[in-house]
C-alpha cells in the first residue's frame, strides 16, 4: 500500500512539473496582447507604454506575466497622454493571449492659452516661437507635444543668450468634467548675455584671416547659431584638420568667452589620381599643393593629368594655379596658367591659357564667378576651320543651390547660368560673339525610397554661322551626347557634321528625366530617358532620344553610376556609361 501511495505521488509530482514546464515555455516570451477600438497612432502609444515588442508584453522582473491591473493602468496612462481621460477599458482573453477593448469617450481639448513673456527687450526668435505654439483651441491635447514645446522654448532661450531664463509659472490645468485643458505660463527671459573675449590658438595663419570666417565678435549679443555657423565655416575653409570651440560663462559680467582651438592641415599635399570614364577613357593624374605660402593662406597647386590614355596619343592637361583668399571668407582670387592637348570630334587642339578668376560666396545659396581667359589655340582638323586662334574671353557665372549642403542633398534644385563674350578687338581672327549656357537640376524625394530627378541644359550663341563654323575655338562650341548629356550616344557626337566631322553647334538643348529606387543601403536602381542635340538653326533642329537603366552606388565622394542606354534615333546602339559625382 505504501509503495502504491509513493508511486501515485511520484506520478502526480511528475505531471505537475510537466505542467509548470509547459506554462514556463509558453510564458518565456511574455503575453501576447491585441488592442481593439482605437486607431493605429493610439495603439502604438499603448504598446509603447506596455514596452511590448511585436504585440508581446515582456515578463515582469520576477519572470511572471504582467498582472491585469498593471496592463490596465499603463494603457490608461497612454490614453491620458493623448487626451483621453475617461475611456472604458475591458481586458479579456482568447487563445492567443489578452484582448484589450477600448471605448475612448470624449477627448480633452485645448481651450485657453495664456503665455506671458517677461523680457527686457523684444526677442524675435522667442516671440515667433510663442506665436507658433501647438495648443490650438479645439484640438485634442497631447502631453508629448506639451512637454516638447516647453523644452523647445527653454532651448531657444539658451541659444539666444538668455542663459538665466526660467519659468516663473508653468501650469497645465485639466478640467475633465468640461473636457478642457488650459495652459498658463509665465516665462522670465532674464538678461541676454553678450560675447566676451574671443581667443584663437593653435594656428600659424593670421588671426585676421581666421576672424573673417567668424559670424561673431566681442560685445555682440550671444547667439548659439552664430557660434555653430562660425565653426562650420572654419571647417569648410579647407585649411584646418580640426576646430574645437569652447565656451566659458561669466555669470557676474553676464558674458560668454569663446576659445577657438585650431589644428592646421599639413602644409604640403601630394595627390595621385587614377580613374576611368566612358567619355574620357583611362585617367592618370598627379598634383602638388602648398597650403600655406604665407600666413594669409595663399596656396599654389601644380598638376598634370592624362586622359583618354592610348599608346598613340592622349589628352594632356598641365597647370599651375595660385589661390589668394580675400578679406571676406569664402571669396577667392585664382590665377592659373595651363597647357592642354585635347582630342575631340572636331580635331586635335593645343591650347595655352592664362585665366584670372574671382569666386565669391554671396550667401549660403548664391555663388558668383567673374573670370577672364586669354588663350592661344592650335587646331588640327580636316574641315575648313582656321587652325590658329588668339582670343580673350571675359565671362560671368552665377550658381544657386536651394540647399546649403548640395553635395549630400537628396532633394532640392540647382541653377547655373554662364554668360561669355568676345569681340574683334579681343581676338585674332575676329570671333565676336555673345554666348549663354544655362543648366538646371531638380530632385524630388517622393518618399523614403523613390526619387524623381530632372535636368535640362540650354545654350545659345549670337554670331554669324559662317564665322562660327570657321573661327570659333573648340572650347566654345556646343556638343551633345555622352555620360552627362544624352546617354546612348558617343561623347560629343551630336552636332552639325561636315565631311563626317562633328563641328559643334551654335546652340544646344538637352534634358533628362530619371526615376530611381533605393532597394538596398547605398544602392539605387534607376530608369531614365534623355534627349538633346547641338545645332546652328532654331528653325531646323532635331532632338535625339535615348532610354536606359542603371545602378547607383552612393559613396562619400558622390554616386558612382553605371548606366546602359539605347539610342532611339540614328545609330540605335546600346552604350555603357560610367560617371562619378553628386546628384545635385
Amino acid at each position: 500500500m505504501l509503495r502504491l501511495f509513493c508511486l501515485l505521488n511520484i506520478m502526480l509530482l511528475t505531471f505537475y512539473c510537466w505542467q509548470v514546464s509547459a506554462q514556463t515555455n509558453q510564458q518565456q516570451d511574455g503575453t501576447y496582447i491585441k488592442v481593439l477600438g482605437v486607431d493605429a497612432a493610439i495603439k502604438r502609444n499603448i504598446l509603447r507604454h506596455l514596452n511590448s515588442h511585436e504585440n508581446v508584453i515582456p515578463l515582469s522582473l520576477l519572470g511572471l506575466p504582467q498582472a491585469d491591473t498593471v496592463i490596465l493602468r499603463k494603457a490608461s496612462s497612454a490614453l491620458q497622454a493623448l487626451g483621453y481621460y475617461q475611456p472604458k477599458l475591458a481586458l479579456s482573453e482568447d487563445e492567443q493571449g489578452k484582448v484589450l477593448t477600448i471605448e475612448l469617450q470624449s477627448a480633452v481639448r485645448w481651450h485657453q492659452v495664456n503665455i506671458e513673456l517677461n523680457c527686457a527687450a523684444h526677442l524675435t526668435a522667442i516671440a515667433d516661437l510663442i506665436d507658433r505654439h501647438p495648443f490650438k483651441q479645439g484640438m485634442v491635447i497631447n502631453h508629448g507635444q506639451y512637454s516638447d514645446f516647453k523644452n523647445t522654448l527653454q532651448r531657444q532661450a539658451q541659444a539666444s543668450g538668455l542663459l538665466n531664463a526660467s519659468f516663473a509659472r508653468s501650469a497645465l490645468n485639466i478640467d475633465i468634467a468640461q473636457s478642457q485643458a488650459n495652459v498658463d505660463w509665465q516665462f522670465n527671459c532674464g538678461a541676454q548675455y553678450r560675447i566676451g573675449k574671443i581667443t584663437i590658438s593653435g594656428t600659424v595663419l593670421s588671426h585676421d584671416l581666421i576672424s573673417s570666417y567668424l559670424n561673431i565678435q566681442a560685445g555682440q549679443a550671444y547667439n548659439q547659431a552664430d557660434i555653430i555657423a562660425s565653426q562650420q565655416a572654419l571647417n569648410r575653409a579647407g585649411f584646418f584638420k580640426s576646430i574645437i570651440v569652447e565656451q566659458q560663462t561669466d555669470a557676474e559680467a553676464q558674458t560668454v568667452d569663446i576659445t577657438i582651438s585650431i589644428h592646421d592641415s599639413d602644409k604640403y599635399e601630394l595627390k595621385t589620381l587614377l580613374g576611368y570614364g566612358t567619355d574620357s577613357g583611362g585617367k592618370l593624374g598627379l598634383s602638388w599643393r602648398d597650403r600655406r605660402v604665407n600666413d594669409r593662406a595663399h596656396q599654389y597647386v601644380a598638376a598634370m593629368e592624362l586622359n583618354n590614355l592610348r599608346l598613340d596619343n592622349a589628352d594632356i592637361f598641365a597647370s599651375v594655379q595660385y589661390q589668394i583668399p580675400l578679406a571676406k571668407a569664402n571669396n577667392k582670387w585664382i590665377n592659373q596658367a595651363s597647357f592642354q592637348i585635347k582630342n575631340e570630334e572636331i580635331g586635335r587642339s593645343k591650347t595655352f591659357t592664362l585665366e584670372s578668376l574671382l569666386a565669391k560666396k554671396l550667401n549660403p545659396y548664391w555663388f558668383s564667378q567673374w573670370s577672364i581667359v586669354a588663350a592661344q589655340e592650335q587646331l588640327q582638323t580636316d574641315a575648313d576651320i582656321v587652325s590658329s586662334f588668339e582670343y580673350i574671353v571675359p565671362s560671368w557665372q552665377i550658381n544657386y543651390y536651394s540647399v546649403t549642403e548640395p553635395f549630400s542633398a537628396i532633394e532640392g534644385w540647382r541653377w547655373q547660368s554662364t554668360i561669355r563674350f568676345s569681340s574683334q578687338e579681343l581676338s585674332n581672327p575676329s570671333i565676336a560673339f555673345l554666348q549663354t549656357d544655362q543648366r538646371i537640376k531638380r530632385i524630388w524625394a517622393l518618399d523614403e525610397q523613390w526619387r524623381l530627378l530632372a535636368r535640362a541644359r540650354f545654350g545659345a550663341t549670337w554670331m554669324r554661322s559662317e564665322d562660327f563654323n570657321r573661327f570659333m575655338p573648340s572650347n566654345y562650341r556646343f556638343f551633345a551626347g555622352g555620360d552627362v548629356s544624352v546617354r546612348g550616344y558617343k561623347h560629343q557626337s551630336l552636332s552639325p557634321v561636315v565631311e563626317n566631322i562633328a563641328l559643334g553647334g551654335k546652340h544646344l538643348f538637352s534634358s533628362g528625366l530619371e526615376l530611381d529606387y533605393l532597394f538596398k543601403d547605398n544602392l539605387r536602381w534607376a530608369l531614365f530617358a534623355d534627349q538633346g542635340n547641338a545645332f546652328n538653326n532654331w528653325r531646323d533642329w532635331k532632338l535625339y532620344r535615348a532610354i536606359g537603366t542603371g545602378v547607383r552606388w552612393i559613396t562619400p565622394v558622390g554616386a558612382i553610376r553605371l548606366d546602359i542606354a539605347k539610342a532611339l534615333d540614328g545609330n540605335k546602339a546600346w552604350r555603357v556609361h560610367v560617371t562619378i559625382g553628386p546628384d545635385l
